[in-house]
């Protein structure tokens, strides 16, 4: 049903519409996508069709037509997220990951630590830094699997702590939690 002049809703121009607001050549081209989507119920020339023969409409307007719509957008097809992330801190994990040493023993990472405190400008290196290093360095870091036969760490802190020959640890009086480190004179 022809309404007034006014401008489609599919192409833009000033033409007489109907009640959707679609030209006739539009409203044309909605109905052929609504079959091809094989949205029956919403389709006016389908109205009416025995369900058989709705796969045959649907052939019938993809072969005179094309299969490609013409005024609605294509349905989206969702694909799933790419499982490896691209975001920086991903891939830099990734690449500390393929750098890290897979194989080390108790001697290796006690060589590491005091390396890294011994490049260190200030003699006083809070122990966070020190920590880090250790696990971007050493694949899989488990302080558990660390130090003498019998003996398991809870942590990485605790087990640097039982090497003062080595090394010297402090804590902060007023902030618990915040540790220091340094190499042990002599």
């Amino acid at each position: 049903m022809v309404t007034m002049n006014a401008i489609c809703r599919g192409c833009d121009l000033l033409l007489p519409v109907n009640d959707l607001g679609l030209c006739d050549d539009c409203y044309a081209r909605l109905e052929r996508d609504l079959i091809r989507m094989r949205d029956w119920e919403y389709s006016a020339d389908a109205f009416g069709v025995p369900d058989a023969q709705l796969e045959t409409l649907r052939d019938r307007v993809i072969r005179d037509y094309g299969a490609a719509y013409e005024l609605l957008e294509q349905p989206h097809e969702f694909k799933p997220k790419n499982k490896r992330s691209k975001s920086r801190a991903t891939q830099r994990k990734r690449e500390i990951a393929a750098q890290a040493i897979r194989e080390y023993s108790t001697d290796d990472v006690l060589q590491a630590a005091h390396d890294f405190i011994q490049a260190q400008t200030e003699s006083w290196v809070n122990f966070s830094r020190v920590s880090q290093h250790l696990y971007e360095r050493f694949y899989h870091l488990k302080p558990k699997r660390l130090g003498a036969p019998g003996k398991k760490y809870k942590s990485l802190l605790k087990f640097i702590a039982d090497y003062p020959d080595r090394f010297q640890l402090r804590s902060e009086p007023d902030q618990r939690g915040v540790y220091w480190i340094r190499l042990s004179d002599g």
